[in-house]
């Protein structure tokens, strides 16, 4: 804009009557017309989507599921799994009966609520593509396997089943396959990726500073593969959660661990389908008619059609007689990177806010720290870390981690008075890091700009990215990193009850299995959400209590009108994107990046 207007008085000095002072004005017209009709009628455009979204929750008439015999609980694995279930405004525009947000807490309350009411005569598992993490399907795993104390069946179906869903539906009475249907089972494998030569190409050298041998988290902007150390963490890794996930198979379909790799040898995914049967892995192949006239048999219905098949939202949201008394064992949700993002994942401040409340309220008798995350900043967790520490001094408090609890996540998680962990959970990685991109050679060779300066003392334009840092802020920034992890290894020794050097042994960075960790003392032991809500009550003394959960859900209504507040177009283009948002959104989560993180870079573990 100020190159126009110095254009503009430039014209102007040949007088009002000249040409181009007129075409210039013209353009000045046409073209902030056209902007501000473009910024008008996108407004609009947004605002007529939200107020039809606003009207289509108002008059639609949303079924509520009542109470049938001959019910079954259908499990359909679709989409993404979450820690919690979450309202979509939009998931009313859709027909299609399928669960739009899978959380784990509906999932394990529609189980339990299976297993208690008579009205439901078992559970139907349909493979239809879930991603999740291995301590989370543990986890409805776990929950199955309790359901079927009741004496209710247990089914399971797929067109195609993913490595994931065949250990889930392994609970089963029956599992079934589509007769064209293909079978994933091949073992783990974890493959990063690494932006060295990406960032070479582009002239971006990322300046290091960590402490931890097998801090792996900086290796994908210094490297081009995996470094020894990171290797050997990775593969003790994936080889525990393998041996676990094998276990639980072998018990499951009474195979031994040999068959099993033996199948997985085999690369089941292009085998006859026939090949799944003969193993022992699938008990029949059936297409989806069969399925139907299987459940009525199983059920005890004349016929499919006297079935109804419930949803994990309907059954979840079935009315129960709450408990009487006015003690509570509040659950508070930790889920996502620590200040990443300003919309998402885990705000350090609020939730130390949240953790100081509840210290003070009377009615809360103990608390569980349900912990998935894989770290962020630094400073952050070091706030939430004193903040538990903090409210343990008041009442009982337990962490459950689910996939992850690693770096920061372990950071706010080690003062707690007793941890549960699943045994396929990724925690530890007690270390951390900082890194400052220098992009002269992006800027200077590659742009063409130069720089120059004007400061009052030494470190006046200290950090900038359009030069390198010099030796004495590299060895600043490196103690500074030491440090932290000074007070990260202490905090760890203080609320394990271990000495300093036990820590550093067992830290450097590494992360562990949950099965490990119980062995290492980074973990008490391997338990469930439930388990530990458990246990915090028996601390407490308190058998007779209700369970709160934190923060407290947003209604549909609250859940839209927030996402809209200042973020309109951020919102709408995350409903209609789903996970493929993600991309749109890392330069904002760059803008808000602590330099020096706590936090575990694993690769998605296939």
């Amino acid at each position: 804009m100020h190159f126009f207007a110095l254009k503009y008085r430039k014209y102007k000095h040949f007088g009002t009557h000249d040409q181009p002072t007129k075409k210039m004005k013209q353009f000045f017209k046409t073209t902030f017309a056209c902007v501000l009709g473009v910024f008008i009628a996108g407004t609009i455009l947004i605002w007529i989507g939200v107020i039809m979204t606003i009207g289509i929750i108002s008059v639609s008439t949303v079924p509520t599921y009542k109470e049938k015999n001959n019910t079954i609980l259908y499990l359909n694995l679709k989409g993404e799994l979450y820690e919690r279930s979450k309202e979509n405004p939009l998931s009313l525009l859709y027909s299609e009966k399928s669960e739009m947000s899978l959380g784990l807490d509906d999932i394990l309350k529609a189980i339990k609520t299976a297993k208690d009411n008579d009205n439901i005569k078992g559970i139907y598992i349909e493979a239809n593509g879930l991603f999740a993490g291995y301590a989370s399907i543990d986890e409805i795993r776990q929950a199955l396997l309790d359901f079927k104390k009741s004496g209710k069946f247990i089914l399971a179906y797929g067109d195609q089943y993913l490595q994931k869903e065949y250990y889930l539906a392994s609970v089963a009475d029956s599992i079934f396959l589509n007769p064209v249907g293909m079978l994933d089972f091949r073992g783990l494998s974890a493959s990063p990726i690494f932006y060295k030569n990406t960032l070479d190409k582009i002239g971006v050298d990322m300046q290091i500073f960590r402490v931890g041998t097998f801090k792996s988290a900086v290796e994908p902007y210094t490297t081009t593969h995996m470094s020894p150390a990171n290797r050997e963490q990775t593969e003790v890794y994936l080889h525990s959660i393998w041996e676990h996930v094998v276990q639980g198979i072998s018990q499951a379909r009474k195979l031994s661990p040999r068959q099993l790799n033996a199948c997985a040898d085999s690369l089941m995914l292009f085998r006859e389908e026939t090949r799944a049967v003969q193993a022992g892995l699938i008990d029949a192949l059936a297409y989806r008619p069969q399925m139907k006239q299987k459940l009525a048999r199983m059920a005890h219905a004349d016929k499919y059609e006297d079935l109804t098949l419930a949803s994990v939202t309907e059954i979840a949201g079935l009315p129960h007689k709450a408990p009487s008394t006015q003690d509570i064992i509040a659950v508070i949700y930790a889920d996502g990177e620590i200040d990443t993002s300003p919309n998402d994942g885990i705000n350090s401040r609020k939730l130390v806010a949240e953790l100081d409340k509840i210290g003070q309220d009377a009615a809360i008798k103990g608390v569980v720290l349900r912990v998935n995350s894989p770290g962020g900043s630094a400073f952050g967790s070091e706030q939430l870390g004193e903040a538990v520490d903090r409210l343990k001094q008041l009442k009982p408090v337990a962490v459950s981690m689910g996939d992850y609890a690693a770096s920061g996540g372990y950071y706010l998680s080690c003062g707690a008075h007793r941890i549960f962990a699943d045994a396929a959970t990724l925690t530890g990685s007690i270390g951390i890091f900082g890194m400052v991109p220098d992009a002269s050679a992006l800027l200077t060779d590659k742009i063409g700009l130069t720089f120059d300066e004007v400061k009052t003392n030494r470190y006046g334009n200290f950090p900038a990215i359009h030069r390198a840092m010099t030796p004495g802020e590299k060895a600043m920034m490196q103690a500074y990193v030491e440090r932290g992890y000074d007070l990260f290894v202490k905090r760890c020794a203080q609320g394990r009850k271990k000495s300093v050097e036990d820590i550093r042994k067992i830290a450097e960075g590494r992360v562990w299995t949950g099965a490990n960790a119980v062995k290492l003392g980074l973990v008490d032991q391997i338990g469930t959400l439930g388990d530990a809500i458990t246990w915090v009550a028996g601390r407490a003394h308190t058998p007779d209590y209700r369970r709160v959960d934190y923060p407290v859900k947003k209604t549909i209504y609250e859940e839209l009108l927030s996402e809209l507040g200042s973020y309109s177009r951020t919102s709408l283009e995350k409903w209609i994107l789903g996970d493929r948002y993600r991309p749109l959104d890392i330069p904002k989560q760059i803008q808000h990046l602590d330099p020096v993180q706590a936090r575990a870079e694993i690769g998605h573990i296939d």
